[in-house]
């Protein structure tokens, strides 16, 4: 598909997201239509993408490296963020710590990935890690370990990840027999998760004209420090094919996750915060990746 539909549609269908929160936001019966395509996206779509991708790849010694990568970040990151002073406002630290940390892979990066490398093979491996260590991480900075590892069984693309893992090495060719049907849930991915971003993004700013602080460190930390460490790190650690190398590269620079807000909302960590910050810096992010799919067409 040429680029320029591709980013055409990308913003399209968030757009279109926007669009319907701003015209049936109120709407009951369409809330839970949301609800329940969210949680379609969540719970079985998005598990079996992972599956359909490990088992056709299997598990690559790539992945150590890849897995070390997501690793190395997180903790240089929680490490410095956790020593930026912020007047000994706990829950705002917290908050811009998850916020600057953990991007978003899933409803914006597997999107953006499918449409600039028709691949994420290895962002799939990528995101699992950083799944389990956004778990982690918001549990222990809510010293609520007791239910960590509870939190971290719940997360649907495990397994989707060890099923598809299984079906690799156990029935693969006849898995393959039906790769050319599951191929279209990626696509079904890409669109219905940016679409379900628009829908979740707020519609308002007010929250932060108080917080800019706040703002200037999650951006930065996103669009520079973030690609920084990320690039720092795989110059020392070997990943084939450079494919892979570019996935976790995009990666590093998107925006917040959409998760961080639910996240701020449940241990109470200035969640309007959060959510400002997630609308201004999907913006701006969106306006970084339109410039590199058009740059890459050139």
């Amino acid at each position: 598909m040429d680029p320029i539909v591709t980013v055409f549609l990308l913003f399209g269908f968030i757009g279109l997201g926007v669009l319907s929160r701003v015209l049936m936001g109120k709407n009951k019966l369409f809330n839970l239509f949301m609800n329940v395509l969210n949680k379609f996206i969540y719970y079985i779509l998005l598990p079996f993408v992972f599956l359909d991708i490990f088992a056709s790849r299997g598990v690559e010694l790539a992945d150590i490296n890849i897995a070390l990568t997501a690793f190395i970040y997180v903790v240089i990151s929680v490490i410095v963020l956790l020593r930026i002073p912020l007047n000994y406002d706990r829950g705002l630290r917290n908050s811009i710590v998850i916020t600057s940390i953990f991007q978003n892979n899933v409803f914006l990066g597997f999107p953006v990935l499918l449409i600039m490398f028709n691949d994420i093979s290895a962002a799939a491996m990528y995101s699992l890690v950083i799944f389990i260590l956004h778990i982690l991480v918001a549990g222990l900075l809510a010293a609520r370990k007791e239910n960590i590892l509870v939190s971290i069984l719940k997360i649907p693309i495990i397994y989707g990840f060890i099923a598809g893992t299984i079906i690799h090495y156990i029935i693969y060719e006849q898995y393959q027999a039906i790769t050319h049907i599951t191929i279209y849930t990626h696509s079904l991915l890409s669109y219905s998760a940016v679409y379900v971003l628009g829908y979740t993004l707020p519609l308002t700013l007010s929250h932060i004209k108080q917080y800019m602080k706040a703002l200037y460190i999650t951006g930065t930390w996103r669009f520079l420090a973030s690609p920084l460490i990320h690039y720092t790190i795989l110059s020392f650690l070997t990943i084939r094919p450079n494919l892979y190398w570019k996935e976790i590269m995009i990666l590093s620079i998107m925006p917040p996750a959409v998760m961080n807000t639910v996240i701020a909302r449940v241990y109470n960590w200035k969640p309007e915060l959060v959510a400002s910050t997630t609308l201004i810096l999907t913006l701006t992010s969106l306006i970084i990746i339109t410039a590199i799919i058009l740059i890459q067409t050139i």
